[in-house]
């Protein structure tokens, strides 16, 4: 009940990404389960400033994918590299 009290005070862009990216965690992790990891970082917390700075990040939501590969927003389909990578692991 807090976080929805929290997330209520933000402008309505950012709660409309903010339930676009758990929605995606979600069906990720009923798509994929187990085989992933999925870490949400804030890029406003002091280890999401390191993120930012050392990955020269300038879109949200960037994805990692194995911590190599780069999607950076929507359109760049996280679900599609996702998949590629599982698939490259012999997991897909």
């Amino acid at each position: 009940q807090v976080h929805t009290q929290e997330i209520n005070e933000y402008p309505e862009d950012v709660k409309a990404e903010f339930l676009r990216v758990s929605e995606w965690i979600r069906a990720a992790r009923k798509q994929h389960g187990a085989r992933i990891v999925i870490r949400l970082v804030d890029p406003q917390s002091l280890g999401g400033i390191w993120k930012v700075l050392r990955h020269r990040i300038r879109r949200y939501p960037t994805f990692f994918v194995d911590g190599v590969e780069r999607v950076i927003g929507w359109e760049g389909d996280p679900d599609a590299v996702l998949a590629r990578a599982l698939a490259q692991r012999g997991e897909g």
